[in-house]
């Protein structure tokens, strides 16, 4: 492929590829692309070789030309392409990068911590997104939310957070909130988080052995499938264990 403005703007840091997931992109086949870098120490972090500034040093990373270029030829084999981290929203070359993948048809799921609603707003305005997925680490309290995403996060981020959840109820995309169940975390804090939301949200349970009752405050599997099975209005509450 000849090189050009438009081949060296989007070169992402790519720290992951998975080729092919079925559960990543509901309803479709996806390739996952795994960016390097994120502004949250959360801390249950399950990547930090992703965020960890000593760990991305020592990372493999991957060419973003020939990730492109085996997405390209494998297109016929994939539905969608799922763009997460770290956090994908700090990189200005992400817009450059997903038109590439809007250019061969394929959809495009974004994960992110909504840290970035005025790139969010562009890429939904622009129409190069087809669904996003957006973590709600806590209860949109200043103190709560550093409790889990650690001491740098502040007032303005607490504030782009919240922009980001009304730019996802408001613009008309197809979307989904998702909350990770630390210990730090108790059943009230998952009401606060509904009061403030809608549509589809995820309940995601850190432990993965699903004939463990979670240890961790309350939330075990019965727990969370009463508060699920509660009638809400605009909200429909999931359990992805």
């Amino acid at each position: 492929m000849k090189k050009n403005k438009q081949t060296i703007a989007f070169k992402l840091p790519i720290g992951g590829f998975q080729k092919q997931s079925l559960i990543d992109y509901p309803g479709n086949v996806s390739a996952i692309i795994f960016t390097q870098g994120c502004n949250f120490r959360c801390v249950y972090c399950h990547n930090p070789e992703l965020v960890l500034q000593e760990q991305i040093k020592n990372a493999k990373r991957f060419n973003t030309e020939k990730t492109l270029n085996w997405i390209n030829n494998n297109q016929k084999l994939l539905d969608a392409v799922v763009i997460t981290g770290g956090e994908p929203t700090l990189h200005d070359s992400l817009p450059a990068f997903i038109n590439r993948i809007n250019q061969l048809g394929l959809k495009i799921k974004l994960d992110t911590n909504g840290t970035n609603p005025k790139l969010l707003k562009q890429l939904i305005r622009n129409k190069q997104l087809d669904y996003i997925a957006m973590d709600v680490k806590a209860p949109l309290e200043l103190l709560k939310y550093r409790e889990i995403v650690g001491e740098n996060f502040n007032s303005t981020l607490m504030a782009k957070v919240i922009e980001s959840i009304d730019i996802l109820k408001s613009e008309g995309i197809e979307y989904e909130f998702r909350t990770t169940l630390d210990s730090l975390l108790v059943i009230s804090d998952i009401e606060n988080i509904i009061d403030s939301i809608s549509g589809n949200y995820y309940l995601q349970l850190i432990h993965k052995d699903k004939d463990l009752q979670i240890d961790q405050n309350h939330f075990t599997v019965a727990v969370l499938k009463k508060i699920a099975s509660k009638p809400l209005k605009n909200i429909t509450i999931y359990i992805r264990e």
